[in-house]
């Protein structure tokens, strides 16, 4: 769906937290037209957390839409002359998490996901001309933009605040600041674009209809690390457990303390623990398919399908059993040796039996449909 253009590896290792990337034409197929917008806008409710118009500053939902009452349900409706005005007046459409209600949004945020290595959600944005929705500014996370339709001009600038964290959010005498413009460029539809989080960027709308889909990176870093090392190490301290006075610190205690520290993070093994543990909270999304799992007409599936993970990173399987979003899944030794095979990338049916070794066809179908039941891997369709 998505050419990167380059390996995970290499992404990660040369790009990834350090400087933007220009894909053009990486997603030929990933384009929208104006009647998959207004199908889209059919399933959406216009909330405030949900569906938003932007000017110059936010615009009221009441401004928008009205509240109605249909077959006893109280709901929300778009007001589409007013609706309709704001946007042709330069007002930006702004749909928050866009894969819960996009099943493009949604393939999107699973493709970048599995390259990166990362969990991923999405925005989407839609203009018809105007000054853009939120001006210059730095986000606390890693983004992926899509052009889906129409064009858009990008500015980029050098960041004044590498890498903040999700608390540290853009402020405008930090966005604003007098820096190099790094990037002046249009994309166009299918056009990829990778901004490493703190670098300022500016949208400038044409005068014509654009939406891109923006997915968001969001990993665990090094100050979440020591946050969990933390809560892990130090409350088995009785030195910990004292009250706090800055009056009468023992300096004996607290290096103590440190260096227990020191050595809990620099283990190894704690590191790929807390890693693990970090994967095994991202939300792993099989696709839904009723016809597979409820039909008693349907045949298992072909030797012949694909099957990947649902995530890039799988879950350790320890004793027989990994953590998928949040649970703990027992795996057989068959399911066992399919997601260890998936690791290295999509397989067909037929290559899981034979990395299974002395099992049959069947054996792996239904290992297959037990694991997809799991969300812990999609039979491609």
């Amino acid at each position: 769906m998505i050419d990167f253009g380059l390996s995970t590896e290499a992404f990660r290792s040369e790009w990834f937290e350090k400087k933007l990337r220009l894909q053009k034409g990486a997603a030929p197929d990933a384009r929208i037209q104006w009647r998959d917008l207004d199908e889209l806008l059919e399933r959406i409710e216009p909330r405030d957390a949900l569906l938003k118009l932007v000017g110059r500053g936010p615009i009221p939902v009441d401004a928008y839409s009205e509240e109605t009452l249909e077959m006893g349900l109280r709901r929300r409706r778009l007001n589409k002359i007013r609706f309709y005005s704001y946007i042709r007046s330069g007002a930006a459409l702004v749909i928050d998490r866009a894969e819960i209600h996009s099943a493009l949004a949604r393939r999107l945020c699973d493709v970048v996901g599995r390259f990166a290595c990362m969990r991923t959600s999405s925005n989407a944005y839609l203009s018809c001309g105007g000054d853009g929705a939120f001006g210059k500014h730095w986000d606390t996370h890693d983004v992926f933009a899509v052009q889906l339709m129409g064009r858009k001009r990008w500015q980029v600038f050098a960041p004044t605040f590498p890498l903040p964290l999700s608390h540290q959010v853009s402020a405008p005498a930090d966005s604003e600041a007098d820096t190099e413009l790094i990037l002046d460029v249009l994309l166009e539809p299918g056009d990829l674009l990778y901004i490493p989080r703190g670098w300022p960027h500016r949208t400038r709308p044409l005068p014509e209809g654009s939406f891109h889909v923006s997915v968001g990176l969001y990993g665990a870093t090094v100050h979440d690390f020591f946050l969990w090392a933390c809560a892990q190490c130090l409350p088995q301290q009785a030195a910990a457990r004292r009250s706090f006075d800055a009056g009468a610190v023992d300096s004996g205690d607290m290096l103590g303390l440190l260096e227990r520290l020191r050595t809990f993070v620099l283990d190894q093994r704690r590191q790929s623990e807390f890693e693990s543990e970090m994967i095994g909270r991202r939300q792993a999304r099989s696709e839904f398919d009723f016809a597979q799992f409820v039909d008693p007409a349907c045949r298992p599936p072909d030797e012949n399908r694909r099957v990947r993970l649902t995530t890039c990173k799988t879950p350790q399987v320890v004793r027989g059993e990994m953590t998928v979003n949040g649970a703990r899944v027992t795996l057989d030794p068959t399911s066992e040796t399919i997601v260890a095979a998936l690791r290295e990338g999509p397989l067909r049916l037929h290559q899981l039996q034979a990395a299974a070794g002395d099992v049959t066809i069947q054996t792996i179908q239904r290992a297959v449909l037990n694991l997809a039941g799991h969300e812990i891997v999609t039979i491609e369709k």
